[in-house]
């Protein structure tokens, strides 16, 4: 199968999320050995994957955490169909391994509060919430793929209490609901410690400042967006699809700034801004070789 037939499935998913397509594009490495590839089909794999989901950094940094691996087996004698196998398997182990602390992290946070607000859906989030059966959980639709929809009826069928809102009525809901705190997935963290989420993100945490209510984001390190990230917008026909001339807006990801963030609940613990930047550096460092970072500047995140 050709390298661009491989990317293309990670390409043209829209409907898996950031944790199912990062696991999707280390295994496309093992479907590569059907082919008999050299080293230079796999160094030209994580280039495509690097670049195939701008708004997904943890595709891209699954890939250069396996072509790493690949390169230190090497490195030691191990033949290259040997060393790709043994790298995306400790590759999935690494990412399992950090997405399962970021959920036991978050069940210790969360499972303080009474009431939270929750905007979108994030698989990771919705697992710690499902921990918590006491929680009085409030959901936005999150329009205008209505993702909250599915994680109202996900939560509610493990029997928590759920109240399912517009997006525009979350500051409402935050002035007269007594809610505790907000909580939030991520989509890709910046080098500034601002995290990228679906649309709407921002306003929440916004009125959430204004109220003196502390916004939590759930995230896995390997979401550190240090080689780019771009914004996403998606077809009008989901917003409009009648039949006059009018222009649609759609965008699906919103940077929201660090500033407005209370903590961050990742594989590492509870972290500030502060000690996130570090953690974040530390990450980068086991992906990419010195060399590599100094070469592309990123050797002082």
């Amino acid at each position: 199968m050709r390298l661009e037939e491989l990317v293309r499935e990670i390409v043209e998913d829209s409907s898996s999320g950031a944790a199912q397509l990062t696991i999707k594009a280390a295994n496309l490495y093992l479907k590569l050995l059907e082919g008999k590839p050299s080293l230079r089909h796999i160094r030209r794999l994580t280039k495509m994957l690097a670049a195939a989901r701008p708004s997904m950094p943890s595709i891209a940094n699954i890939a250069y955490r396996i072509e790493r691996l690949i390169s230190e087996h090497l490195s030691r004698g191990i033949g290259l169909e040997e060393a790709v196998e043994n790298s995306v398997r400790m590759t999935i182990g690494e990412y399992q391994d950090s997405l399962r602390m970021v959920v036991q992290n978050s069940i210790d946070i969360l499972s303080r509060y009474d009431r939270i607000l929750v905007h979108s859906y994030s698989s990771t989030v919705a697992r710690a919430i499902e921990e918590c059966g006491r929680l009085r959980v409030y959901v936005t639709e999150s329009r205008p793929g209505y993702e909250g929809r599915t994680l109202a009826e996900r939560l509610a069928r493990k029997g928590l209490r759920v109240t399912l809102l517009i997006d525009a009525a979350a500051a409402y809901a935050l002035e007269r609901e007594m809610i505790d705190a907000v909580v939030i997935g991520c989509d890709a963290i910046l080098d500034d410690c601002s995290i990228a989420n679906k649309v709407g993100s921002k306003m929440i945490a916004l009125a959430a400042k204004q109220l003196e209510i502390p916004v939590n984001v759930i995230t896995d390190l390997w979401k550190i967006a240090v080689q780019g990230f771009s914004l996403e917008e998606h077809s009008p026909k989901e917003v409009y699809a009648g039949m006059e001339k009018i222009s649609v807006l759609n965008p699906y990801f919103e940077i929201v700034p660090s500033e407005l963030i209370s903590i961050f609940i990742t594989e590492e613990g509870k972290l500030d801004k502060r000690q996130l930047l570090i953690k974040l550096e530390e990450f980068w460092r086991k992906l990419i070789p010195e060399k590599k970072l100094k070469r592309r500047g990123l050797a002082n995140l």
